[in-house]
C-alpha cells in the first residue's frame, strides 16, 4: 500500500485543513477561539484518520468513524455560512473538499469489507516492494495476479 501522504484522499484532508485554518483566522474573535478551534481539530483529525486507516488492517471501522467526522464538518461549515462568519464562495470551496473526502472514505470503506469478506486483508507487514506497486503499475499487476492465483490454489 502506498505511503498515507501518496494517496489522493490524504491530499484532499490536509487541503481542506489548509482552507479552514485560512477562513478560520479571518473569523470574529469571539468565533475563533471556540468554534474555530474545533472545526480546525476536527480538520486535523481527518488527516490523522488517514493516516491510522493506511496503516492498519481494521481500516472499515476507522473508515465509518470518519465519514462521521466529515458530516460534523459538514454541519460546522453551513453553520459557518449560516452565521455569516465565511462567504457563500469559500462555503463552496470547502463543502467541494469534503465531498470528495467523503466518497473516498466510502469507496475505501466499501473495498476494506469486500476484502474481509473474501478473506483477503493485507498481510501484516507486507509491504509495496513485496506487491510489485513500487516497480511500477504493470509490475504491481503481475504481482497482483500472482497473488490472486496463489490464493485459488
Amino acid at each position: 500500500m502506498a505511503l498515507h501522504t501518496d494517496t489522493a484522499i490524504y491530499k484532499a484532508t490536509y487541503s481542506l485543513c489548509q482552507l479552514v485554518t485560512q477562513l478560520v483566522s479571518n473569523m470574529p474573535r469571539n468565533y475563533k477561539a471556540d468554534f474555530g478551534a474545533e472545526l480546525r481539530r476536527r480538520c486535523m483529525g481527518l488527516v490523522m484518520r488517514v493516516y491510522e486507516a493506511n496503516t492498519t488492517d481494521e481500516r472499515a471501522d476507522i473508515l465509518r468513524k470518519m465519514r462521521q467526522e466529515v458530516e460534523a464538518v459538514n454541519l460546522a461549515l453551513r453553520l459557518s455560512v449560516d452565521l455569516r462568519l465565511i462567504s457563500r464562495g469559500q462555503y463552496a470551496q470547502a463543502i467541494a473538499l469534503t465531498d470528495s473526502v467523503g466518497k473516498q472514505a466510502t469507496g475505501w470503506q466499501k473495498h476494506s469489507e469486500r476484502a474481509l469478506d473474501a478473506g483477503l486483508p493485507r498481510q501484516t507487514g507486507q509491504r509495496a516492494y513485496q506487491s510489485g506497486r513500487a516497480a511500477g503499475p504493470q509490475a504491481h499487476r503481475q504481482a497482483q495476479q500472482g497473488y490472486r492465483r496463489q490464493q485459488s490454489e
